[in-house]
């Protein structure tokens, strides 16, 4: 890499590796090989029972929904339910819908009361943004994205494609999860692939293009960075440890941080970047899903790709498309960059 524009250097630790041969456990699945009870995790009555009573409780005595804290609650049965997310999302799928929290009989503060006391028990919230957004609702954002760090194509109704959240990043969120408020009128269909289903494709049938993902990218990071710090990253969009395949992959971001840099993309680049996008359904490599009012979905954010496709959203609030994001961390400080 050669610039006259400070970047951040992300490449340490990434190169060199590479898997030798396919993955062939849970990791590397394809859609057919998937059964909706792969991956979704039920809310027993048990389980409504105690969030019922947690939700009693806030009414009797409420706090503000940050200081809230899982061992303040008897929640046994809810601590069970996210275990069992949690192992589905780390040692199988990758994904885990939580079908679903009984949002019609509570206010949605208080829906996101549990949603935070349950993501809590799943692992570390931390920031969204710069300026220290813990909880980010996803929807239309008919002001132009005003806000902090310009328009995020999340809170648009365009698609968004194949992506890990935050990918320009230090420190990537190892989870993210959303709770659906309301879907839709149309569309807003989510998709969510294993970096090792990808792989295996792409080694078969395109592995000039899978080698081009382990050597670096600039991605742009949106100007949610501090003050000071470049306002573009250097890292691959694949690296392998010996053990976990970890993807930071955006075309939007990429592309972006080319423009900013004022560099032109070679077709190396461009070809391995469309090879991902056109993969994927092509081989049915991800499964799909439109979440309903209630269900939290939670991902693997460094091992898995997601995608939405374009909605669109009624005249009434319970037709317009509303979810509340959470990033989570094991490891590193809640702040914004880890």
């Amino acid at each position: 890499m050669t610039t006259a524009q400070p970047v951040l250097d992300l490449t340490a630790g990434t190169a060199g590796l590479r898997p030798q041969q396919p993955f062939r456990d849970s990791r590397a699945w394809t859609r057919q090989s998937l059964a909706p009870a792969d991956w979704m995790v039920p809310v027993s009555d048990s389980v409504a029972k105690e969030l019922h009573g947690v939700v009693a409780q806030l009414r009797r005595q409420n706090l503000p929904i940050l200081m809230l804290d899982p061992a303040d609650f008897e929640i046994p049965a809810s601590r069970v339910m996210i275990a069992k997310a949690r192992t589905i999302v780390d040692s199988g799928t990758g994904i885990a819908v939580i079908d679903r929290l009984p949002l019609d009989e509570w206010t949605l503060d208080e829906g996101k009361a549990v949603y935070w006391l349950l993501g809590k028990v799943l692992s570390k919230p931390v920031a969204q943004t710069q300026n220290g957004t813990i909880f980010r609702d996803i929807i239309n954002d008919t002001s132009g994205g005003a806000k902090e760090g310009g328009l995020d194509a999340a809170l648009t109704q365009s698609r968004l494609t194949y992506h890990n959240d935050n990918s320009g990043n230090r420190n990537l969120p190892n989870y993210t999860g959303l709770l659906c408020v309301n879907k839709a009128k149309e569309g807003g269909i989510s998709e969510f692939c294993t970096l090792y289903s990808l792989y295996n494709a792409m080694a078969k049938e395109a592995p000039d293009q899978l080698d081009r993902l382990f050597r670096p990218f600039f991605h742009d990071r949106l100007g949610l960075q501090s003050d000071g710090e470049p306002a573009v990253s250097w890292v691959p969009c694949m690296s392998f440890d010996g053990k976990h395949l970890s993807g930071r992959f955006s075309i939007s971001k990429i592309t972006k941080g080319y423009k900013r840099m004022g560099e032109q993309m070679d077709n190396a680049t461009l070809d391995a970047l469309e090879c991902v996008q056109q993969i994927i359904p092509a081989r049915e490599l991800s499964v799909k899903h439109t979440m309903e009012r209630g269900q939290i979905q939670i991902i693997d954010n460094r091992r898995g790709l997601h995608y939405r496709n374009d909605f669109k959203d009624g005249d009434t609030v319970a037709e317009r498309r509303h979810l509340v994001r959470l990033w989570f961390r094991d490891q590193g400080r809640p702040f914004y960059d880890g």
